[in-house]
């Protein structure tokens, strides 16, 4: 049990470096949008970019994003092994929904771009909800390491 602890630790620190990593891809991704339009020469209104150029910007973003989602399945695997009790497992549970709801308005805001807003919101509650996590397995790691032995007073 106390293996699959250490390994759900930093299973779930790597988890949360990986969304900083993914809100870094996706600025990344805005911003070489907004180099290449305004690279282009002409009135604002007649600058495009093709979905190629779009794409190259976000394909980081895109592939880790199912990575993350993939990783957040293996949490809850771990989780579960580590018998963190049911708060712990409904947690770590809420991980991989939380990153499916993020998929899935991904997808959804290709048509409707005003979801996009919820991409973004629930994107700040992923990186809250597994910083949390990373902080309570710390935490709880610390708290069970024996206290150091302290010499007796003389």
């Amino acid at each position: 049990m106390q293996a699959a602890r250490t390994i759900y630790r930093y299973w779930i620190t790597l988890i949360w470096l990986a969304v900083v990593v993914q809100i870094m891809a996706a600025a990344y991704g805005a911003f070489y949008a907004a180099d290449k339009l305004s690279s282009q020469s002409g009135p604002d209104e007649q600058r495009t970019i093709s979905e190629t150029v779009f794409d190259h910007g976000f394909n980081v973003h895109s592939a880790l994003g199912y990575l993350i989602f993939l990783a957040a399945l293996v949490l809850l695997v771990i989780a579960a092994f580590a018998r963190l009790g049911k708060r712990g497992i409904w947690l770590a549970a809420a991980v991989p929904i939380a990153v499916a709801v993020q998929i899935v308005l991904a997808w959804a805001s290709e048509g409707q771009h005003g979801i996009g807003v919820l991409h973004g919101l629930n994107a700040l509650f992923i990186f809250a909800l597994t910083g949390y996590l990373t902080g309570q397995a710390w935490r709880a790691h610390r708290a069970s390491e024996p206290a150091p032995a302290t010499a007796p007073a003389a």
